[in-house]
């Protein structure tokens, strides 16, 4: 799964959360949320826990498949 970059960011933004705080609330290294959001692949879980941190459906924050 990838998320969509700018949809992402913007839900970081809106959360007033940093990457930083969102990794250390999931307990995850900032390496792997900086790669979620940076458009890299990663698992369903991880996507889910980063969309529930954030606050917003996991549909808003991924890639459309073309």
């Amino acid at each position: 799964m990838r998320f969509n970059i700018v949809k992402a960011k913007t839900a970081l933004l809106v959360a007033g959360k940093n990457q930083c705080e969102i990794a250390e609330s999931l307990e995850l290294s900032r390496r792997w949320v900086g790669a979620a959001f940076n458009g890299r692949n990663i698992s369903e879980k991880t996507a889910r826990h980063i969309a529930a941190a954030l606050g917003v459906p996991l549909d808003e924050l991924m890639e459309s498949e073309v």
